[in-house]
This record gives C-alpha cells, sequence and structure tokens, in this order.
C-alpha cells in the first residue's frame, strides 16, 4: 500500500470525527420541509427561496422534487407549497376509516354544544383538522378541514402532546421555535411542560386565548387508538366562558369514549 493509500484510508475511517462532513443538499431539503412542517396556510416559492437562502431556481428544482414524491404538495389555486401525503401516518387507511365513523358522533358535539367541534391529528410538531364541524352562529371560531396549528398555542395540541415523553415534546417544541400568536401564547418549553403536568392530572387542555386572542378551545386526546387524535369544541370566549368548561369537558368524554368503543369494535 503506498503513502496515498495510507493516507486516504485514515482520512474516510468512520471512527475519525473530523469525518462528519454536512452534507448540503440533504439540509437544504430539511430546510424547506421543517419550513413547511412549520406554516399553516402554505408557503410560496419566493418566500422558501429567501426563508432557505437558496436561488429561486434552485428553490423551484428542489420543491419539485419534493413535490414529485408526494413530501409535499402545491395548492393550484394559491401556489402555496405544504406538506404532503407522504407525511400522513401510516395506517392513513385506518385513520380514513376512523374519519368517516366519527362524523355522526362529532356532529352532534356540535349541535349539542352549539358550538364548533373539531377532530385532529398529530403529524409531526403540527395539529391537522381532519374534522370540523362549524357552529351555526354567526360569530363562531373555527378551522378549515386541512388546517395545521402547532401543537404549543392550540389545545388539542396539549391534549396529544400530553400522551408523549418529554424529550419527544421538547424536540417538536423546537422544530416550531413557540412562535408567540397572542400575548397568552405560551413560549417557553418549561411553561409548556408545566402546562402538560395540569393536562395529565385534569384529563382535558384549554387554549385560554393562546391561539386567537378572541378564543377558547377545550380538548381531550382518545385514548386506545393506533395513533394520536382528539377531538375539541372551540367558540369565542365571551360565549364560552370559564365556567361553562365542566360541562363542555363532560360531552368530550361521552363523545370520545363512543368514538374510541365504535373503532375499536370495528377493528
Amino acid at each position: 500500500m503506498t503513502n496515498n493509500e495510507t493516507t486516504t484510508s485514515s482520512q474516510t475511517t468512520p471512527n475519525d470525527s473530523s469525518n462528519t462532513y454536512p452534507i448540503r443538499a440533504v439540509e437544504r431539503v430539511c430546510d424547506i420541509l421543517d419550513l413547511l412542517q412549520r406554516t399553516r396556510e402554505g408557503v410560496s416559492l419566493p418566500d422558501v427561496a429567501s426563508i432557505t437562502s437558496l436561488p429561486k431556481s434552485s428553490a423551484f428544482r428542489y420543491l419539485s422534487a419534493l413535490e414529485a414524491r408526494s413530501y409535499i404538495e402545491r395548492d393550484e389555486e394559491t401556489a402555496l407549497y405544504r406538506v404532503g401525503l407522504a407525511f400522513q401516518p401510516h395506517n392513513a387507511r385506518q385513520l380514513e376509516a376512523f374519519l368517516a365513523q366519527a362524523e355522526g358522533p362529532l356532529r352532534g358535539l356540535r349541535d349539542d354544544t352549539g358550538e364548533s367541534a373539531n377532530l385532529g391529528v398529530l403529524e409531526g410538531p403540527m395539529v391537522v383538522h381532519s374534522l370540523v364541524f362549524e357552529s351555526s352562529k354567526m360569530m363562531r371560531l373555527a378551522a378549515r378541514v386541512g388546517d395545521r396549528a402547532p401543537i404549543h398555542s392550540t389545545a388539542l395540541g396539549k391534549a396529544m402532546a400530553a400522551e408523549l415523553p418529554e424529550e419527544r415534546v421538547l424536540a417538536m417544541l423546537k422544530a416550531v421555535e413557540m412562535t408567540p400568536f397572542t400575548d397568552h401564547t405560551i413560549t417557553t418549553p418549561d411553561d409548556y411542560l408545566a402546562a402538560l403536568v395540569a393536562v395529565r392530572q385534569q384529563g382535558y387542555a384549554v387554549d385560554e386565548l393562546e391561539n386567537q386572542a378572541d378564543g377558547r378551545c377545550i380538548a381531550m386526546a382518545l385514548q386506545g387508538m393506533p395513533f394520536l387524535c382528539g377531538i375539541s369544541v372551540s367558540a369565542p370566549a365571551d360565549r364560552l366562558t370559564v365556567d361553562k368548561v365542566p360541562a363542555v369537558v363532560k360531552q368530550l368524554r361521552s363523545v370520545g369514549l363512543q368514538l374510541v368503543r365504535d373503532f375499536l369494535s370495528e377493528n
């Protein structure tokens, strides 16, 4: 073996800590995916290019490659990019069947409370609103099906995060950067972990004007499901007052038990 060969071998040994080089293309893909995971409405091509410090033409090539693999999708009307079907849970068929079963009970929850009823699923650090039945009242608080919201500012996010190990929750919080949406949004990991302790103790989570300045939401995770999901009731805070929370919790618990029981009996 020549000296040059010996040198090359020593430079490429897996045990050499100096051999940890970043792979730029992979990092850029991760930057784009992290960016789209954090968005609610989607991100435009110019914004992707600007935020990731990529030329617009390069950003478009990355986005096109990711779209071809269904890691992201492009809204034809708004031209905004969002995470795609490839990030859906592996048990997507079970989820689809569950959502079909849940429509009736969730609609009933909306009718009984008079407020918007929601079913959300956890995908990465985001809550995806998979079913939404809006209140019939003129002033209402409601997301749209497919809307994404971060775990740190939502009752559904807190309810589902309370089911996870602390280290996973901390990783998710880092991904969403704990953006403050109102003066009441929890913005530090320590405060969030403390809030999860309360969620576990009481069995439900409350968004106290944390995601929208005039909104209150009560949520509960569904126990015993093969994927993390939860249901909630949301409304303007001056109508869904604090004294009404116990009654809503009771209704959520009843509907949640029905949803789990019906799903498990079919699967």
